[in-house]
């Protein structure tokens, strides 16, 4: 195995340690696994890794072999860490790939007979809640004595991952070794992804009435149904200004206005509530969200939503609310049906948006 301090150094010299996704196939095919990745083998062309950096950005991902495994090279892509990529070619082999960006967000993905077993982020290895698969533990043998704690050489250390479970080798030989670039099509995501395609929500109401109607008629719908969720996980679903900002199409324009700035200005109060009760808080708790402080912090999201709410109506009533699902996720932390809800409704919305 190369060191992951090797590694590292590799990245930095190809300019690749800033945003990058590497993916290995053990097993595998070249050709099948560029059809996999949404590219057409006719269109590949010879080039050499220490150019890949030089090229204008597009889909467009490196391909080579390296001893037993097909390994696909992303500069400031992603795609090798994608559901709909990654279980696909886990069905030609086992399929591990390591993904960052310039944001610091990242994942370790394990993929086996077209399932996701383990994913993570790699700046959250011990975070249980945090890992995704059927197998959540899966990467555990593999990580045995890699330190995913050292920040120095993060992405080498999930490169080093990536070799174990493969058996690719990312050495000089490989470096200098042939490779073919190939333009892709990103492939569609998947409608219900593996966590969620057998989930007991999809067989209840509203969702069965979502999935049957699924396209931009239901956005609005699904709009309410996720305000109403978070209000009622924020302890807001009496509160009288989120009352009035329910019916906000319904009263004068000047109330409408004057509805704004009180939802505005207890936005601004609850996040100064919260501020202060953090700074008497312990640094480090059990679960990040019991925190008495997050409960004001999330009701001040929700404040903040209700105002958006009920500008929208201004200077006239509109026929929806606007899309406010993206910022409501800050305050849909937890762990509980409610959440798991959300979520549904969040990548159904998701989905709906992207039909036409």
């Amino acid at each position: 195995m190369t060191s992951p301090q090797q590694l590292n150094e590799f990245l930095t010299n190809l300019g690749l340690d800033v945003a990058a996704t590497f993916t290995a196939v053990h097993g595998a095919d070249e050709d099948a696994v560029i059809r996999l990745f949404g590219g057409d083998p006719e269109q590949a062309r010879p080039m050499a890794l220490e150019d890949l950096r030089n090229q204008d950005y597009g889909d467009r991902i490196l391909v080579s072999r390296s001893g037993p495994a097909v390994v696909v090279v992303e500069d400031n892509g992603y795609q090798g860490s994608r559901e709909e990529v990654l279980r696909p070619l886990s069905r030609l082999g086992r399929t591990a790939s390591a993904y960052w960006n310039v944001n610091a967000v990242s994942s370790l993905s394990l993929a086996e007979g077209g399932l996701i077993a383990s994913a993570f982020e790699m700046i959250a290895p011990e975070e249980p809640e945090y890992r995704y698969g059927v197998r959540p533990h899966a990467w555990d043998p593999l990580l045995e004595g890699l330190d995913l704690d050292d920040d120095a050489c993060l992405w080498g250390t999930g490169l080093a991952a990536v070799e174990r479970a493969s058996g690719a080798r990312f050495d000089e030989a490989w470096v200098h070794g042939p490779h073919r670039a190939v333009p892709i099509t990103p492939v569609p995501d998947y409608l219900l992804g593996q966590g969620l395609v057998n989930s007991p929500l999809l067989k209840r109401e509203p969702f069965i009435t979502y999935l049957a109607g699924l396209g931009p008629a239901m956005v609005g719908r699904m709009r309410r149904h996720a305000l109403d969720l978070a209000l009622t996980h924020t302890g807001l679903h009496e509160h009288p200004l989120a009352a009035a900002a329910l019916t906000a199409d319904t009263i004068p324009a000047a109330a409408r206005e004057q509805l704004r700035d009180d939802l505005t200005a207890a936005h601004d109060h609850a996040l100064a509530q919260a501020r202060a009760l953090r700074a008497a808080e312990p640094d480090e708790v059990e679960r990040e969200w019991e925190r008495p402080s997050e409960l004001l912090f999330r009701q001040g999201i929700v404040f903040e939503v209700l105002s958006w709410c009920v500008a929208a109506h201004l200077p006239t009533p509109a026929d929806r609310l606007p899309d406010i699902i993206s910022f409501l996720t800050t305050a849909m932390t937890g762990d509980n049906e409610r959440i798991a809800e959300f979520w549904m409704v969040q990548h159904l919305h998701h989905a709906a948006q992207q039909t036409t």
